[in-house]
């Protein structure tokens, strides 16, 4: 999807609310440049990822190795939590 203030952005953009009341999507940038004027509100789309070792779900952003084709098409990889516990058992 395309930020609506500078055409970039990635999956993971904001669904936002403008002063005016107008619905606009924005990417991170724009975000921090402009959310004291900006209400982030539920979108058209939720974006999750599923760990491959827990099964749990959560924010893509913070799982690692992550890819679309997890489980119902959905993105995975590992979550931060398994991700700790792997990098104790190599240190171990």
């Amino acid at each position: 999807m395309a930020c609506e203030m500078c055409g970039g952005g990635d999956a993971w953009i904001k669904t936002c609310l403008s002063p005016g009341g107008t619905r606009l999507t924005v990417c991170d940038l724009c975000w921090a440049e402009h959310q004291d004027d900006l209400i982030i509100v539920p979108g058209d789309r939720v974006v999750v990822a599923r760990c491959n070792e827990c099964g749990d779900y959560g924010n893509p952003r913070t799982f690692s190795n992550l890819q679309l084709g997890g489980r119902h098409g959905a993105y995975s990889g590992l979550c931060p939590a398994c991700k700790d516990d792997e990098g104790s058992e190599e240190a171990s």
